[in-house]
């Protein structure tokens, strides 16, 4: 048997719509460790620099934090405009760019880059 598909529109290729949404994570894995090892020197009676290398990795770790918070802030904003077209009558953008209608998405190529509000496109 076969599969079918629900969404007549889809590609198929879900790998593509996630490729926006990868999380950096080195400066929380590089801050974890350097918190550990820095651990492992205070355990040795190394005081000042294990110090200095605790206060560098929750510094990253803090660091990490922001970056994800402005990363989500980014594409909340994005993905909450209102949408006025009058011609498919949705009220978020995001329903607009799940369902792709034509009339107020902006797209470069085969891609969707954008959604405007502007009815005389």
């Amino acid at each position: 048997m076969s599969k079918v598909n629900s969404n007549p529109i889809d590609t198929g290729d879900k790998n593509k719509s996630n490729k926006g949404n990868k999380m950096v994570v080195w400066p929380l894995i590089v801050g974890i460790v350097i918190v550990g090892f820095s651990v492992l020197l205070l355990s040795l009676r190394v005081i000042v620099p294990s110090f200095i290398l605790i206060l560098t990795g929750i510094s990253l770790v803090i660091y990490w934090i922001y970056i994800n918070r402005k990363k989500n802030d980014i594409t909340d904003r994005r993905n909450d405009v209102i949408c006025t077209c009058a011609i498919c009558g949705h009220t978020q953008s995001s329903t607009c760019v799940r369902e792709k209608c034509i009339c107020c998405l902006v797209a470069k190529g085969d891609r969707i880059v954008g959604h405007t509000n502007n009815s005389l496109q």
